[in-house]
């Protein structure tokens, strides 16, 4: 938004406009403000006002700016305001030929009209803003593929990484306790063995998906890596983490089976879970949050080896043994 910003006061700099605002939306029905600066400009942003739907059609139907004296309709300031808009300079915001949003000036200072010159300049001003528009966009995207697993849609390591001492630390501050959940998906090999990896894809992909409604508005689930998931309870008890395991391990047994498009039909999938609490471990006085969160891991990890070793789809909860060097 900064970029934007700055684009917009660039623009308004340019041809003395002294309000204006930009719309990103992929059509007329579709604009929001997410940019604006003069009078009422806190207005259009706090309530993501659109543009005027006939106008806007006007201008995003366009590829050059278009100059509106008096619009019946005001592009710029709400009817209660006591401004209004004398003229305004609208300019459609492209990407090749699809339209992706509009900049609007107005009311601008001596002279108080735009010239052919302000059309010109600010011609090549919409053409950076868009730009910078669709440079951001593209790094979001990029941003949101990097703290997702591709497979499964899960938030992955990295963002585990994030979170996970965020939480260590709001716990810590708070005076409360959280868990930490190792999830393993029983016997994947036998499924990738029996029905292929395209089938074992589908499993993990099937107990994401379960594991996801089943922590919603009580915890976050990760993809590890492999066949493990995590399960963070930013605020929790040793009972309620125990309740929710159980919740994961029976939701996942019971909505995984079923039909595959890929032909044939996925088994019941089960899952081992290993959990532990950050009061369920030795000595927290004044340790950092980054050391808890790699021993809250290790003691979670160990409780899942005891689940995997005492038969599997089982819950089992860390100890004080548990957390050792």
């Amino acid at each position: 938004m900064r970029v934007l910003d700055e684009g917009l006061h660039a623009a308004a700099v340019a041809v003395r406009a002294t309000a204006g605002a930009i719309f990103v939306g992929p059509g007329a029905d579709a604009m929001r403000c997410v940019a604006a600066f003069g009078a009422d400009s806190m207005y259009l942003l706090e309530r993501g006002v659109p543009p005027h739907r006939d106008l806007a059609k006007r201008v995003l139907d366009r590829r050059a700016p278009l100059i509106e004296s008096a619009p019946s309709s005001d592009p710029q300031f709400p009817t209660r305001s006591p401004c209004k808009t004398r003229v305004a300079l609208l300019v459609p915001l492209r990407d090749g030929r699809r339209a992706i949003g509009m900049l609007q000036l107005v009311n601008p200072k001596t002279p108080a009209r735009f010239t052919r010159h302000d059309v010109r300049v600010i011609g090549g001003l919409a053409r950076h803003v868009a730009t910078s528009l669709i440079q951001t966009s593209s790094l979001r995207r990029q941003e949101g593929l990097a703290a997702h697993d591709p497979l499964t849609g899960l938030r992955n390591v990295r963002e585990l990484n994030n979170q996970l001492k965020k939480a260590v630390g709001a716990a810590q501050r708070a005076d409360r306790d959280m868990a930490l959940m190792f999830v393993d998906v029983d016997h994947l090999k036998r499924v990738n063995s029996k029905l292929g990896h395209a089938a074992g894809s589908e499993a993990l992909k099937r107990t994401g998906k379960a594991l996801h409604e089943a922590v919603v508005g009580v915890g976050d689930v990760f993809r590890f890596g492999g066949d493990e998931f995590i399960v963070l309870q930013p605020n929790a008890s040793k009972e309620s983490a125990r309740a929710l395991a159980d919740h994961l391990r029976s939701h996942v047994a019971a909505s995984t089976a079923g039909p595959m498009r890929l032909g044939g039909a996925l088994p019941k999938i089960t899952v081992s879970i290993g959990v532990s609490t950050l009061r369920g471990l030795r000595d927290l006085d004044g340790k950092r949050a980054v050391d808890l969160k790699a021993r809250l891991m290790t003691t979670a990890d160990r409780a899942l080896f005891r689940a995997k070793s005492g038969g599997r789809n089982r819950v089992v909860l860390a100890t004080t043994r548990d957390d050792r060097l």
